[in-house]
């Protein structure tokens, strides 16, 4: 399953610049991320796919080298290996944050720090959308695509401009850098989602109405995201 959770200016983003944003642009939030719930398994997988195709210059040369470095400080970290031990479902968040290269953290339940929380009713800092319709190949596709793009920078000016209203003239399926909702768009557009948003056009407001006026698109179940048959069998192998 993927979702997409928001951030209200609070904790994290209590900052004034958050602050105005989130006026600016007339809504609730100043910051949304990317997340991926699946299994440790499949997790490791789509690591090993990228990590040997990186080794082996598959992808551009500039790219390789930061492939390699995302993916060994990110998931083959002590910390990761413990959480990969311990769980049958991961749920990875990708962020844009202001100034800062496309990151990657682990979200659980049970964390007293909000940043690092499955968004739920207890938790005013930030709310969480869900997308149900979301077939497990197209899961595993976007966790592929999220992956590749770690460590990538930050769109500092499309963020600034996001909330004109003109349109992209060139639209791609990926960029050299992202602001927080740009990289929502553009890996929820590959997969056949939003065709009529414009990602550099879209701030977190903007997707969060979004959500809100197509609620029931995104409820409707396509398919068991996080194949049943792997749970209680889903850690992974990191070797």
């Amino acid at each position: 399953m993927l979702s997409i959770t928001f951030y209200r200016p609070r904790e994290y983003f209590s900052g004034f610049f958050n602050k105005f944003v989130t006026w600016m642009t007339a809504g609730e939030f100043c910051h949304c991320d990317l997340v991926v719930h699946t299994t440790p398994k499949d997790i490791m997988n789509v690591v090993k796919d990228i990590y040997t195709a990186a080794q082996q210059g598959d992808y551009a040369p500039e790219d390789c080298q930061r492939i390699i470095t995302q993916i060994e400080s990110n998931f083959f970290s002590t910390g990761f290996r413990k959480v990969v031990q311990q769980t049958d479902v991961i749920t990875l968040s990708f962020s844009a944050l202001w100034g800062l290269p496309l990151t990657t953290r682990v979200l659980n339940k049970f964390s007293h720090d909000s940043w690092f929380r499955i968004p739920d009713q207890e938790i005013s800092v930030a709310e969480i959308k869900n997308i149900n319709n979301m077939s497990k190949e197209k899961t595993l596709e976007t966790l592929k695509f999220s992956i590749e793009q770690l460590g990538k920078g930050y769109d500092t000016s499309g963020a600034l401009c996001s909330w004109l209203p003109w349109s992209d003239s060139n639209p791609q399926k990926s960029y050299e850098t992202y602001f927080c909702s740009e990289f929502c768009v553009i890996a929820l557009q590959r997969m056949g989602f939003m065709s009529d948003m414009v990602a550099k056009h879209t701030t977190p407001n903007a997707l969060y109405q979004h959500f809100e006026k197509n609620e029931n698109v995104y409820k409707a179940s396509e398919e068991t995201n996080v194949d049943e048959s792997t749970k209680g069998d889903g850690r992974g192998d990191i070797n």
